[in-house]
């Protein structure tokens, strides 16, 4: 097993390397019995950076630097460097349960037909727009218990290395492209697995994040659209700008069902659902600006993510 780690939001020089703690101790506390060799993948501009104690946290840690590039560059340079069977993507912002690793390999070896596995991913606190938040961006994955899924997340899933490296992430079309490479191992008949009893918890940095998390998914839904005509609703996306409020319906029905699937696993209450499917309404509008940006052919300026 090999654990990519990799630093997708607010990295650079003026880090503070605290996320990258707390995700360390989390992998030192994986309850998995076969070896892990756990890669910190870097741009060479953060080479000498690196704080000596995060290699106290995890000593066996090995820290690779690669020439920039996005996130998913990070993370493909590392799976070439990697020798193990499964790789697990986490993002340094990321702090994976104990379990993590071992019931994710534990579903590869039982299943050959299964490609990757995923968890749920939570925001920290117990707020209730924390709550609501976590709810409409994370539980898209979710197909309403532990069970086959159409999706494999790209901060906390664990892939077979064969199937990524004939589908590698995509390269410089956004943080939130992901669904390109799940989608192609889905036309070849391999599948994705879906465990609830696993949990992630991601740092949540307030509506800010919210609003650029929300810009790079409207930028990324139509990117990955126009780059690849095999998506599910590419057609509708090709229709050009005019399609726009198309896209922001079938989102809105879409946000809707998971919510009315998931809340109870993402600590909502019935009675909070009513907030719940309004505060999608405006979370959802919020991906247009993103939508535009990417029929424009613009990248998206002021964002965090790489």
């Amino acid at each position: 097993m090999t654990v990519v780690i990799v630093s997708d939001y607010q990295s650079g020089g003026d880090r503070s390397w605290n996320d990258e703690r707390a995700c360390l101790r989390a992998m030192a506390a994986q309850d998995i019995r076969e070896p892990v060799d756990c890669f910190l993948c870097l741009e060479k501009a953060e080479e000498g950076t690196v704080p000596d104690d995060l290699h106290q946290i995890l000593p066996g840690l090995v820290v690779h630097y690669f020439d920039g590039g996005d996130s998913y560059s990070l993370k493909n340079a590392g799976v070439r460097l990697a020798m193990s069977p499964y790789i697990a993507m986490l993002d340094a912002d990321c702090t994976p349960s104990p379990n993590w690793l071992r019931c994710t390999v534990e579903t590869l070896e039982k299943r050959p037909e299964i490609a990757g596995v995923s968890g749920s991913t939570q925001y920290e606190g117990s707020a209730l727009l924390v709550r609501l938040l976590a709810l409409l961006s994370r539980s898209f994955l979710d197909p309403g218990g532990t069970g086959e899924t159409i999706y494999l997340s790209n901060n906390c899933g664990v892939i077979r290395r064969e199937d990524y490296l004939r589908h590698p992430l995509p390269e410089k079309l956004g943080a939130f492209s992901a669904r390109i490479q799940s989608d192609r191992l889905l036309r070849e008949g391999r599948k994705f697995w879906y465990d609830r009893s696993i949990l992630v918890v991601h740092e949540f940095e307030g509506w800010g994040m919210e609003r650029d998390i929300r810009r790079n998914i409207g930028w990324g839904t139509v990117a990955t659209r126009l780059e690849d005509p095999q998506l599910p609703y590419a057609g509708l996306v090709r229709l050009g700008p005019a399609a726009i409020p198309l896209i922001w319906a079938g989102k809105q029905w879409n946000s809707w069902m998971d919510c009315l699937r998931c809340f109870e696993p993402y600590r909502v209450k019935w009675y909070e659902l009513p907030a719940a499917l309004l505060l999608s309404m405006v979370v959802i509008a919020m991906e247009i600006p993103g939508m535009w940006l990417a029929y424009q052919r613009k990248p998206l300026a002021g964002t965090a993510y790489r």
